[in-house]
């Protein structure tokens, strides 16, 4: 799949086109660091990863990448992957040989499940956003990571495979596993809650 729009932006960088940098960054940057800041966990670590994968990108546009392979680049996964390998190899280089718990019912996961400002919610949205919270925590880093990208960046699957180096039809099937873990954790945990 190619992104057109992408492609054309990429190739503009290629070309050093003025402005083109500035375009790329205001595009992406949001959507790169939420990304980073759900897999890293801490703002700073995000906007440093941030800010590497497109000085990476800025680089492989302009010096290791031809006029046709720009012009055809998926742009949006592929700085995603981007982001993903320097957060993974950020989180590798600070980790002890014990994965990092995720942190649970503190709203950053996605807007969605953020307080809205100035919005009171009831009693029960609370308390069924921090049940969802949780069982996210207890699912593996993958599935995690696959249902953020679906269903918090919502990229389609085609996108996805790129960024996780997979075949679309087994990023599928991996997201409805995922799926189906995360409800039966919900199901179980609401039986459990109203024992």
């Amino acid at each position: 799949m190619i992104d057109e729009a992408g492609g054309t932006l990429a190739l503009a960088v290629h070309r050093d086109e003025r402005g083109a940098v500035e375009r790329l960054v205001q595009s992406y940057q949001n959507q790169l660091f939420g990304y980073a800041l759900r897999l890293l966990q801490d703002p700073s670590d995000a906007q440093e990863v941030t800010q590497d994968a497109f000085l990476r990108a800025y680089d492989a546009l302009t010096s290791r990448y031809d006029a046709n392979r720009c012009r055809t680049l998926a742009l949006r996964p592929w700085l995603f992957r981007i982001t993903r390998n320097i957060a993974y190899n950020r989180r590798r280089a600070r980790r002890s040989a014990q994965e990092e718990a995720f942190p649970e019912a503190d709203g950053w996961h996605s807007p969605a499940l953020r307080y809205e400002s100035g919005a009171v919610q009831s009693l029960e949205m609370q308390e069924e956003r921090a049940l969802l919270e949780h069982a996210l925590g207890r699912l593996s880093q993958t599935s995690r990571e696959l249902i953020l990208l679906r269903f918090v960046e919502e990229l389609p699957y085609a996108e996805i495979a790129v960024v996780v180096g997979t075949g679309e039809s087994a990023v599928r099937g991996k997201v409805f596993r995922a799926l189906r873990q995360l409800r039966a954790m919900l199901t179980e945990m609401e039986a459990h809650d109203a024992m």
